[in-house]
């Protein structure tokens, strides 16, 4: 009996051994992982946060001019954001500072201006549109939009088609919003009212005068209406849409701000590379200027 006892004792001791040298080769990591975690979040917060504000402006991703200036303010933005957010996370590892009662201590103009600037070069490098990140407008093409196909009349989608649009619907989602649920839609881009609208227009211009049609090709200006194209929809967005057409507003709807689909990653990485920009690390466990006061960690204060 008391061998056994003995037994669990030493077990215990190794078990309990064991754990702290694990927690010991993590500990370095947990710094890491809590900053770019509180990077990307207030990264998030930023793009939302762009997107709210296109819509109380009524500037969408297909707005001329202000859409895609309105996003890259939004990234510069949600850059900064996230760049304060490491800051932050970090004091709080260093002294258990809570960044909450004083947020606006300690920031610095030079920091602010320096991660708006990467976050926005970071988001275009790694395929980010600026447009994107305004909301969508129902009758035109979607924030969300990569691929389409061409659609030959106003009909419906082919089979062919419709199986192609559920290839790109499971991959990038609806074109406005970016869902990947519900029934799929394949969404006329422009819709078929508008064409109609053009094509009524055009033929009532100055196309009808004999020397307008051979000088605007000479010139080459595009006078003809555009051609059509598939877009994947879901059927939440293409019943607003219709109703958008029917009565001629202007109807738009938020998208996943953390989109994944199509070709662009900067959704994900640019936030927590602008945050990890102020990660400092350990060396050999301690720091080297200035040791943490709750539980050791070992964190350097940022030069």
């Amino acid at each position: 009996m008391a061998r056994r006892q003995t037994d669990n004792n030493e077990f215990m001791a190794a078990a309990r051994n064991a754990g702290q040298q694990l927690a010991a080769a993590f500990q370095p990591v947990v710094p890491f992982l809590m900053q770019a975690g509180a990077s990307m979040a207030a990264y998030t917060v930023g793009l939302t946060g762009a997107q709210v504000a296109g819509m109380a402006l009524r500037v969408s991703c297909a707005t001329p001019v202000a859409g895609p200036i309105g996003g890259l303010l939004g990234v510069g933005v949600a850059s900064a954001m996230a760049g304060q957010a490491s800051i932050k996370c970090r004091q709080y590892l260093k002294d258990g500072t809570n960044p909450l009662l004083h947020p606006w201590k300690g920031v610095r103009t030079d920091d602010l201006i320096v991660d708006a600037l990467l976050g926005v070069a970071l988001f275009k490098v790694m395929g980010g549109r600026f447009r994107s990140v305004m909301p969508s407008d129902l009758v035109k093409v979607g924030a969300i939009a990569r691929e389409s196909l061409p659609a030959p009349s106003v009909e419906y989608a082919t089979p062919a088609s419709r199986i192609e649009l559920r290839r790109l619907f499971s991959r990038d989602g609806c074109h406005h919003c970016g869902t990947r649920r519900g029934k799929l839609i394949g969404d006329h881009m422009p819709p078929n009212k508008h064409m109609q609208q053009t094509v009524g227009m055009a033929r009532r211009s100055l196309l009808r005068v004999p020397f307008v049609k051979p000088l605007a090709s000479a010139l080459n200006i595009p006078i003809t209406p555009p051609r059509q194209r598939f877009y994947p929809q879901c059927e939440s967005c293409s019943q607003k849409q219709s109703s958008a057409v029917r009565n001629n507003k202007l109807r738009m709807v938020f998208h996943e701000t953390l989109h994944r689909g199509g070709k662009s990653q900067a959704w994900h990485f640019a936030g927590p590379f602008l945050g990890l920009r102020h990660y400092t690390g350990t060396v050999g466990g301690t720091s080297s200027t200035a040791t943490s006061n709750r539980g050791g960690t070992g964190y350097q204060r940022r030069s």
